[in-house]
C-alpha cells in the first residue's frame, strides 16, 4: 500500500548560500530554482496538511481527511480512485514532521500562489525574501514548518543572515 508523503524541510544553509550570492550580486539560477521550488513544494503541503487534506499517493487528487476529534478508525477515500487511509493514519503520516501551520496560511498562501508567475530571476528572488521575511518576524514558530532546525537555530542564522547581507557591498 502506498503511503502518504510530504515535501521535506529545506536546509536553511541553502537559503545562506543563495542571499550571500545575491548580496554579492552573484546570480545562482540553478540554485535560486532549487530553493524557490522546493519551499513551493513544503509550504503547498503545510497549507494542505493545515487544511485537513491528503494528496492521494495513487492519483495525486487532494481531498479531505477529517481527523479532529474523530476516531482514529474513520476511513476517508479519495473519490477519484478510491484509495483510502483512516485519520489515525493520516495523522501519522505527518506527525513530528511541522507541517501543521495554521498560523502560517497567509504568507505561505502567497507564496505558493504567486511563485510559478514570477518570470524574472528578481522576481523570484523577492518572492522568496518576502517569504522568509514572514517566517522571520514570526519568532520561529513558521520556521519549524519550512526549514530544518530547531526554530531559535534557524531564528538565529536568519538574524545572522540579514546584518550579512545589509552589510554587503552595494553600486552607489
Amino acid at each position: 500500500m502506498k503511503r502518504l508523503r510530504y515535501a521535506p524541510k529545506l536546509p536553511i544553509a541553502r537559503i545562506r548560500r543563495l542571499y550571500q550570492a545575491d548580496a554579492l550580486r552573484l546570480r545562482d539560477d540553478d540554485l535560486l530554482t532549487d530553493v524557490g521550488w522546493r519551499l513551493v513544494a513544503r509550504c503547498a503541503d503545510v497549507l494542505m496538511v493545515s487544511a485537513s487534506q491528503a494528496r492521494c499517493p495513487e492519483c495525486h487528487a487532494c481531498f479531505r481527511v477529517p481527523w479532529i476529534g474523530q476516531p482514529p478508525s474513520l476511513v476517508s477515500t479519495c473519490p477519484p480512485c478510491g484509495w483510502s487511509v483512516t485519520a489515525g493514519e493520516y495523522h501519522d503520516s505527518w506527525r513530528h514532521q511541522d507541517l501543521w501551520g495554521t498560523n502560517a496560511r497567509e504568507p505561505l498562501g502567497a507564496f505558493v500562489a504567486t511563485y510559478s508567475q514570477a518570470a524574472s530571476y528578481e522576481a523570484r528572488m523577492l518572492l522568496i525574501d518576502r517569504l522568509i521575511n514572514a517566517v522571520h518576524t514570526t519568532g520561529g514558530r513558521v520556521a519549524r514548518n519550512l526549514f530544518e532546525g530547531r526554530s531559535s537555530q534557524v531564528i538565529a542564522a536568519l538574524d545572522a543572515l540579514a546584518v550579512d547581507c545589509s552589510q554587503a557591498p552595494r553600486d552607489g
